[in-house]
């Protein structure tokens, strides 16, 4: 499974011109073909002995094209070899409205299957869209010792925090709590909470 903020961040925006009337994108198009390599004159063709290399003369070639007819801006995005996907935001969990709970909207992340729901949450203060900027929280499901699912919560994003969940750190970070709607509630409420005294040894 993705992590969720890979899901959700780290993500540009394709751009339209500065005076684009009504920046909206055609229908996207995408195509497969084969590329091949030019070798120099002379030169052998690549052999290797590891199997499923692709450094052959020929290579799959993938390319999606993004037209808008307002501003005619016009992107054509190529790789070669890459996997192409399609699904649902029922399966990945991007794409889906946020949840609200606790004053708080929570993103969610990818389910174990169609079945289940998801697993981890971007949590932001507002309903817009998640970014770093807008990002407060984080709430991810485990399973304890004796198998029973728990959750932890993260919140208030910090370079220099102390506590790391997934990829980022946070300046607070929960024990394990008993469900969803508590996770939301320790998040909304951590910022008025007591803190546990920083013990120095002299």
């Amino acid at each position: 499974m993705d992590l969720i903020e890979e899901m959700y961040l780290g993500w540009q925006p394709l751009t339209h011109t500065i005076d684009c009337t009504s920046p909206v994108w055609d229908v996207a198009e995408v195509r497969h073909d084969t590329g091949g390599r030019i070798l120099p004159t002379g030169a052998e063709a690549h052999t290797c002995a590891t199997d499923g290399c692709t450094h052959t003369a020929a290579f799959a070639r993938v390319q999606l094209r993004l037209l808008c007819r307002s501003c005619h801006t016009v992107y054509v995005l190529a790789g070669e070899d890459l996997g192409v996907r399609h699904t649902t935001t029922a399966v990945t969990g991007w794409g889906q409205s946020p949840r609200q709970l606790a004053g708080l909207w929570l993103w969610p992340g990818q389910p174990a299957d169609h079945r289940h729901q998801p697993h981890q949450y971007l949590v932001t203060r507002e309903p817009g869209q998640v970014t770093r900027a807008t990002l407060y929280g984080l709430i991810t499901r485990y399973r304890d010792a004796t198998g029973a699912p728990r959750w932890i919560a993260a919140a208030v994003p910090d370079e220099d925090g102390e506590h790391q969940v997934h990829t980022l750190r946070w300046r607070y970070r929960s024990a394990g709590l008993a469900d969803l709607p508590e996770a939301a509630d320790w998040i909304a409420s951590v910022e008025s909470l007591p803190q546990r005294a920083l013990e120095v040894a002299v």
